[in-house]
């Protein structure tokens, strides 16, 4: 079997490309620019979503560091206790299952709160939480392969 190219373990670039869409079109480039300048304790709706998708994006920055630990870590030839190749590949597949399933269940999380004004608040706090549910998960493989 060829080399397996490491799948970005990101969440869906449309999912995100549609939430920055639905962001400019909610806020006007006043209220956009008022994001940019949130005071931290600002419940305002653009200062709460853009904490929020901080907040993911350091999420999703941690599980990115964490999955290339483990994947260092499975890039070992096989020895007589582990056939670390095949444990790899399952790995990797493993992980894509994991981003088609956080696609799915957050944006069935948006679905059945489509009509609320919090929608996408609710997505992005959906993609925070599996994403650190996942980091914990990958620290729990790093700890055993290590």
């Amino acid at each position: 079997m060829g080399a397996k190219i490491p799948v970005h373990v990101s969440g869906s670039r449309f999912r995100r490309a549609m939430l920055g869409v639905s962001m400019v079109l909610t806020f006007s480039g006043v209220a956009a620019a008022q994001a940019q300048s949130c005071a931290p304790d600002s419940v305002a709706p653009e200062c709460l979503l853009q904490r929020s998708q901080d907040e993911l994006q350091q999420a999703d920055d941690e599980l990115n560091r964490t999955y290339r630990k483990v994947l260092k870590s499975l890039s070992r030839p096989r020895d007589e206790y582990v056939n670390y190749p095949a444990l790899k590949a399952k790995f990797i597949e493993a992980q894509r299952q994991w981003l088609r399933f956080i696609d799915n269940e957050c944006s069935a999380w948006y679905l059945i709160n489509e009509a609320g004004a919090d929608r996408n608040l609710d997505l992005l706090t959906c993609e925070i939480e599996r994403t650190r549910d996942r980091t914990r998960q990958l620290n729990t493989w790093l700890k055993q392969v290590s």
